[in-house]
């Protein structure tokens, strides 16, 4: 649908089905009743059966979008707050590939909220049983013979195949007339026999235990084949009436889906305030490595933390100038988020860069301590050569802290460039190059491995000297590693006679790297 003046989407997800009549009977009906229930929010569909998707796709020329195809969509179109419902009955395979997907788009929206299958708390499973119960009084009121309803469910090889048991345990402890059993899993048809003929059961009226009575009830259930559960029941000497309606058709059913995302709605309100409260008893700093330059090398945890923040803190070299982090992370920031980018003295000018650390220390420590959760985030690593170090060190006995690791910038340019660091008993070191060249010479002659790193303003004579050391062809030069404008050389020789060079340049030679080891 198209998008209104909203930013809060209703998507139901179901299985899916290929037949068009108990489809309009079922899914269709439960999703009319989500939209009545929430006309706050736009609609949207997805399946997760891919099989059916292409289906009629070729079929009807009907284009469904797959949960991570409708997300991206919502994404696309501006949503921030997304309400899922599954129509799917268990916690089972599908429903679990659904909350896969779901999951790697939560640091994306605002809100994701997903309401739970139709069976999985002890209150679900009780009024599941209250439902079986009305239809099978109702099938059964009028028979003379001793009669059941029998109930043909999915089944699993999941761990959810427990749910089919847990509800035929429960209609028979509480002397309910009606057996479940699954066609992929416990209890099997078999097992059903058995207790109908231990029971005396003579009538039966079989129903699909389905959202849909699509293939799996129209073949498996009452098919024309001899392994049909109609053809194995009638042989085994029942009465069989079929009941060709999916669950889905009944009221007490879609009711139970509405209720369900109202109630996850509920929790994850509640979940807010307490949060809410929990923040204004205590804030928490969190220093960030938001790794080498591109978007996609942050660490999971790193994105997490960032989406549980209320302010982040950016920091920038030039004053006036443009924060280089906040376009790397800049993927995975809410809209409320606040952002506080701050100016942080590339200079030797020692008491103006301690007077900056100061007053931003003290900053983050009036936002902590009014209850926030703060970030700050570095580049690289937050504990290699990065101005979080300074603060850090401000702020560690007064607030608590917590710092999540970056990937650093030499990690990704050996790797990207199958260029190994170290191995065995290799020695390595990594260097700032802001010394004289004879300490750099020492440390080239000490390590097996050597990262030279703040090599801009001494680049040339670095080069020179590694040719000399016989180095050269040992070594690999990036500037700008994983961002825009990355510069890789192989043979460091061709970067002798750059007019300048980039502030992020790193040189790392591996003086075994050619040996055998």
């Amino acid at each position: 649908m198209e998008k209104k003046n909203n930013e809060k989407a209703l998507l139901v997800i179901s299985f899916g089905t290929s037949h068009m009549d108990t489809r309009k009977k079922t899914i269709e009906v439960c999703e009319r009743k989500l939209m009545d229930a929430f006309p706050e929010y736009d609609f949207f569909r997805a399946w997760t059966s891919k099989m059916i998707i292409k289906k009629l796709k070729y079929r009807d020329k009907e284009e469904i979008l797959y949960p991570s195809q409708a997300l991206d969509m919502l994404l696309e179109k501006g949503y921030r707050e997304v309400y899922i419902q599954s129509l799917h009955l268990i916690c089972g395979e599908e429903y679990n590939k659904m909350v896969n997907i779901i999951d790697n788009y939560r640091h994306k929206f605002d809100k994701l909220v997903v309401g739970r299958p139709l069976l999985t708390s002890l209150d679900d499973y009780d009024y599941v049983t209250d439902f079986i119960r009305d239809v099978s009084l109702e099938d059964t009121e009028h028979d003379v013979n001793r009669s059941a309803s029998v109930w043909m469910g999915h089944g699993t090889g999941h761990m959810a195949h427990s749910a089919y048991a847990a509800m035929d345990y429960r209609l028979s402890r509480r002397s309910i007339k009606a057996y479940i059993g699954t066609v992929e899993g416990y209890p099997e048809l078999e097992d059903i026999i058995f207790f109908l003929k231990k029971d005396g059961i003579e009538k039966l009226h079989l129903r699909p235990f389905l959202l849909v009575a699509g293939d799996h009830a129209k073949n498996d259930m009452a098919g024309d084949d001899e392994d049909s559960w109609l053809n194995i029941l009638k042989r085994e000497g029942f009465d069989v009436e079929v009941h060709m309606e999916g669950i889905g058709e009944f009221v007490p059913v879609q009711d139970k889906f509405v209720e369900n995302l109202r109630d996850a709605i509920e929790e994850e309100k509640s979940m807010g305030q307490a949060q809410e409260a929990d923040n204004t008893e205590k804030g928490k700093f969190y220093g960030i490595g938001a790794g080498p330059g591109d978007s996609q090398l942050m660490t999971l945890k790193a994105i997490k933390t960032i989406g549980k923040l209320d302010i982040l803190y950016l920091p920038k070299a030039k004053m006036g100038g443009d924060s280089t982090v906040k376009k790397i992370v800049a993927p995975y920031l809410k809209s409320d988020l606040v952002l506080k980018e701050r100016h942080f003295p590339m200079s030797f000018n020692s008491q103006e860069k301690r007077k900056s650390w100061d007053a931003i220390s003290r900053e983050i420590m009036d936002d902590v301590k009014n209850g926030r959760q703060v970030g700050f985030v570095s580049l690289g690593d937050p504990m290699l050569y990065s101005t979080y170090i300074y603060l850090l060190d401000r702020l560690v006995d007064q607030v608590e802290v917590e710092t999540t690791a970056g990937l650093s910038s030499f990690s990704n340019i050996a790797a990207s460039n199958n260029f190994p660091l170290a191995m065995d008993t290799d020695s390595m070191v990594v260097y700032p190059c802001t010394s004289s060249m004879e300490d750099i010479s020492r440390i080239l002659d000490s390590f097996d491995t050597i990262v030279l790193m703040k090599v801009y303003k001494k680049c040339r004579a670095i080069i020179e000297m590694l040719e000399d050391k016989g180095l050269a062809d040992k070594s690999i030069m990036v500037s700008n590693s994983s961002m825009e404008g990355q510069l890789v050389y192989g043979d460091i020789s061709q970067a002798k006679d750059l007019d300048k060079y980039s502030y992020f340049t790193t040189i790392i030679i591996n003086k075994r790297r050619y040996q055998e080891k």
